[in-house]
């Protein structure tokens, strides 16, 4: 499924970040064109494509059993619709973009209808949505994961409303059901049966001041249902009507089926029905033939007015009460389109979305039309009033934005299929298509931002802002800084910018790029003061590293996504360098700068943010000894640059392997390749020689033979062998299927082996052969060549108390001892062979003491943060990071604390890389949480 973009908007490159646009969202600036999108020709819409179109039934007819396999169709005109583009005038410098897509299609087989999003409503907590199969989907608004699905319709969730007071949400079916739900306990209370021959449940709407629930139903009657006197007729009394009721509406032949056959059998559909209490309409709440067509739209005008549409055309104003009373009907001409989707209410003024793609606005207080918009191109399926703008949406894909003067603004392409809702949250829209996506589009810069007046930041206002940083990131993540290429040197600068711009923007009392070596990217340096009463060179500091330079994309033929776009998805935001280290870096400098905004910081935060980390850590040591006054007396290194072990639980790293890579070469003394049949077993082959070599550096099981080379691990003791078993023993109950501990349990028969298994990866050194190339293209392609000279790339990590100096020199002298042996031994050939060694220690082991109380506070931070039982898995990396210990050592009497925010399936460095939303913005509250505290254990 294609993302959802916004089409027809021109996209250009925003400025530096300046004063002006202080509150202003950051990231790329879209312009609406002055054209419509492009015009379809529409014969009807509607929620089943494949059935027929059905007209729409006169006053008081009753509907065939031909027609009620098509129940949902939405009555079209007899020509189809070809509305002629539309011209707008242009919104400049509007941001609006999708910050996630979630899917509902995405387990149903391709091309199902059954995962289409038909209703949409939200709490506080939830967006809850409604599929033509059926089932509610119930998303956190948070971390946009699916958190549950609530089952129980036979056919179509058509509509949705909520009641915030007693946290009740109400779901009406194709089934002709409505259901209550506990919108927080996430549970069905009760049922709620419309009246006789019904139908499908079109419309809802709640009255909390009257405590009613009433109902736009197929069969064209309005009902109402009395919430708050439910229980006024007896239990026994409701099943004895119940079981007295049998439906006429559809003849013994045809079954009630309303949006899509249910995805159940007939057994599975009855076996569903729960054993909650369930409640009738009464005849005495039904007005029958309240309209001549599918009441479509319900909409509370007030306490006591209700306003309804329906596929007749008519718009009516009722009177709610203890009865509904018809007030008014709005003269609408008879040639006027014949069917009304949709109503939304704002300024005294009623707007009506009509089958033909154009909106009527009627002025309540006159009750006349006072115009008609006009811009889609096909049913207008959907309205929402929101941030004083119409959002409407259409069966042409899009939604587009009214402004308060009624003006067009411009337009989203939405949706692949039809847009058939909206709701308004905060500074988002969300929207619902027949494709299943569920988006969220941010909208905010359609409103000013408003200052927080308070110590403590509002949730409705932290994830605005949790809105801007993904908005910076997706930005940053466009821009392919790639360190060790110098086609890409230009635009790691400009990340380099972009984030020096975005510190200033966020705060910083100062924000700079600092010189490295000639060849290398600059260092991006920032500053956030808790006070200036004391010379920074004296100041106790939290010195914060990370790196805004990734990896290459490697094969872009395996990526879902393009790699250096921001993606959304599911809950999961993809792209080159969101999880290792743009996205970590972010969330950390939001952090510290709401921290700064708020007056918490309670010691100076500096950043250090290199470019050359995935390229070797190039200038890095030699950069901060030149401007070692600019960092003050640091106490805290902090980072994010590792993982959790599984998905779903929080860790935090006290460990990492050291490493050192080395590469030998074999040349022959001739210059050039020559052919097997002619020379071979008369020269010296240096890829045999090299073979050898590799062969002799560790055996089968990977135990490394290089003499002394074990001599200095530290010993595992007994404290630490049964802190291991006991991470063991948990990530087998409770992270078995994450995706490394999946992989290596399928392999374990025991918790022993994935202990052992474990150990290897963590705690002891081992040496890897990362690749084996020969000299020439000819000679790699070419089975009939003996190689002049051949390579191999070698790593080794080590581990406490390994010496870098030691084992490299340890790796030398095996080496060139195998060497000789196998040049000693050798029969008289041809040609003399010559080796190339190079051995370079990287980066030394770091190991902190996670009983410290750095490292409790940090602890403390990230299980309040997860509202977790237990505190976070305490583990350790394979990997390496050779500033951290350095930073220690440099900086003497720092503490490094590494928070890991993303989870083992991230895929770093490899293709689809991802990072969890939620684990993104938990990860920013971590590091809020522990900096806020920090003065208290330092």
């Amino acid at each position: 499924m294609d993302q959802p973009r916004l089409n027809g908007f021109h996209y250009t490159q925003r400025p530096a970040f300046n004063d002006e646009a202080a509150d202003a969202w950051l990231g790329t600036s879209q312009t609406v064109h002055t054209t419509a999108p492009p015009t379809r020709s529409h014969s009807m819409s509607s929620l089943s494509n494949t059935s027929p179109p059905l007209s729409s039934p006169s006053a008081g007819s009753i509907f065939s059993p031909q027609q009620s396999t098509a129940l949902l169709q939405r009555p079209a005109s007899q020509s189809s619709i070809t509305a002629t583009p539309h011209t707008t005038a242009p919104l400049n410098q509007t941001t609006v973009h999708c910050i996630q897509t979630l899917s509902q299609a995405r387990d149903q087989p391709e091309g199902s209808e059954y995962g289409s999003v038909l209703a949409i409503a939200q709490s506080n907590q939830y967006v809850f949505s409604g599929s033509q199969r059926g089932d509610i989907y119930v998303w956190s608004r948070e971390s946009y994961r699916l958190e549950h699905i609530l089952v129980g319709h036979t056919a179509g969730c058509l509509s949705l409303a909520l009641d915030e007071a007693n946290k009740v949400l109400y779901s009406g079916g194709g089934d002709g059901k409505v259901r209550a739900w506990d919108a927080e306990q996430l549970k069905c209370l009760y049922i709620i049966h419309a009246g006789v021959n019904s139908g499908a449940i079109l419309s809802l709407a709640y009255s909390v001041e009257h405590g009613l629930l009433v109902m736009g139903c197929q069969n064209t009657s309005i009902q109402w249902f009395d919430v708050a006197n439910r229980d006024a007729v007896g239990s026994e009394q409701r099943a004895r009507e119940l079981a007295a009721r049998r439906s006429r509406f559809f003849d013994d032949s045809v079954k009630p089926l309303t949006v899509c056959a249910s995805y159940m059998d007939e057994d599975e559909a009855m076996s569903v029905e729960p054993e909650e209490e369930f409640y009738l309409v009464s005849e005495a709440s039904t007005i029958h033939y309240a309209h001549s067509g599918y009441v479509y739209s319900l909409l509370l005008g007030g306490a006591d007015v209700l306003f309804s549409a329906a596929s007749d055309g008519s718009i009516k104003l009722w009177r709610l009460g203890s009865v509904l009373e018809e007030t008014a009907v709005l003269d609408r001409a008879s040639d006027a389109d014949a069917c009304v989707h949709s109503l939304a209410l704002g300024d005294e003024l009623l707007y009506a979305g009509l089958q033909s793609g154009t909106i009527e606005v009627w002025d309540l207080e006159t009750m006349q039309r006072i115009r008609t918009l006009e811009g889609h191109t096909a049913n207008v399926l959907t309205l929402a009033m929101h941030m004083g703008c119409l959002f409407s949406g259409a069966a042409d894909g899009t939604v587009r934005v009214w402004g308060a003067d009624l003006q067009n603004l411009g337009w989203i392409r939405a949706s692949a299929d039809s847009v058939l809702a909206l709701v308004g949250c905060e500074d988002t829209i969300i929207s619902g298509g027949g494709d299943g996506a569920l988006a969220f589009w941010d909208v905010g810069a359609l409103q000013h931002d408003t200052p927080c007046e308070t110590g403590a930041l509002h949730e409705p206002l932290r994830r605005k802002r949790g809105r801007r940083m993904l908005q910076a990131l997706g930005q940053w993540i466009r821009m392919r800084s790639v360190s060790g290429v110098p086609e890409l040197q230009h635009e790691c600068r400009r990340a380099a910018r972009f984030l020096r711009d975005l510190m200033r923007q966020l705060g910083a009392a100062d924000a700079r790029l600092i010189a490295s070596t000639p060849t290398s990217n600059p260092i991006v340096y920032g500053r956030f003061d808790a006070t200036a009463d004391v010379p920074l060179a004296e100041r106790r500091t939290v010195f914060v590293y990370g790196h805004y330079d990734v990896m290459p994309a490697g094969d872009e033929k395996l990526w879902r996504t393009e790699p250096f776009d921001l993606v959304g998805r599911d809950g999961y935001l993809y792209g080159r360098g969101v999880s290792d280290d743009k996205g970590p870096v972010l969330a950390t400098l939001f952090a510290v700068a709401e921290l700064a905004q708020l007056g918490q910081l309670p010691l100076t935060v500096v950043f250090c943010i290199e470019g050359e980390e995935e390229h070797g850590s190039v200038g890095l040591h030699e950069t901060i000894a030149e401007h070692r006054a600019l960092f003050g007396q640091p106490r805290l290194v902090l980072l994010s640059s590792s993982y959790w072990l599984g998905e779903t639980t929080p860790c935090l790293t006290y460990g990492m392997r050291g490493s050192i890579r080395a590469n030998l070469r074999i040349e022959s003394s001739r210059k050039a390749d020559v052919h097997a049949g002619v020379w071979g077993g008369a020269v010296n082959e240096p890829l045999v020689c090299l073979s050898h070599i590799l062969a002799r550096l560790a055996d089968p099981t990977g135990r490394v033979l290089v003499p002394g080379f074990l001599d200095d691990v530290r010993a595992v003791d007994p404290k630490e062998e049964q802190a291991m078993r006991n991470l063991v023993g948990w990530i087998a109950a409770k992270e078995a299927r994450a995706p490394l501990v999946a992989r290596t349990m399928a392999q374990a028969d025991t918790l022993d082996d994935l202990y052992n298994q474990l150990m290897q990866r963590w705690r002891f050194p081992t040496l890897t052969v990362h690749h084996v190339d020969v000299s020439t293209v000819a000679a790699r392609s070419n089975a009939t060549l003996v190689p002049a000279a051949a390579q191999a790339a070698l790593s080794v990590r080590v581990v406490p108390d390994q010496s870098l100096e030691d084992i490299a020199e340890k790796l030398r002298h095996y080496v060139h001892q195998v060497f000789d042996e196998i040049m000693r031994d050798g029969r008289a050939v041809l040609d003399g062979l010559k080796l190339h060694l190079d051995v370079r220690p990287n980066a030394m082991w770091w190991l902190a003491d996670p009983e410290t109380p750095v490292y409790q506070a940090a602890a403390r931070a990230i299980q309040t943060e997860w509202g977790s039982e237990v505190p976070p898995l305490l583990i350790r990396e394979g990997g390496s990071i050779p500033a951290v210990p350095w930073l220690e050592s440099f900086f003497d009497g720092a503490v490094a604390v590494n928070l890991p925010m993303g989870q083992s399936s991230d895929n770093a460095h490899l293709d689809n890389e991802r990072i969890s939303l939620e684990n993104l913005v938990r990860g920013r509250q971590v590091v809020w949480r522990l900096i806020k505290d920090i003065g208290k254990v330092l």
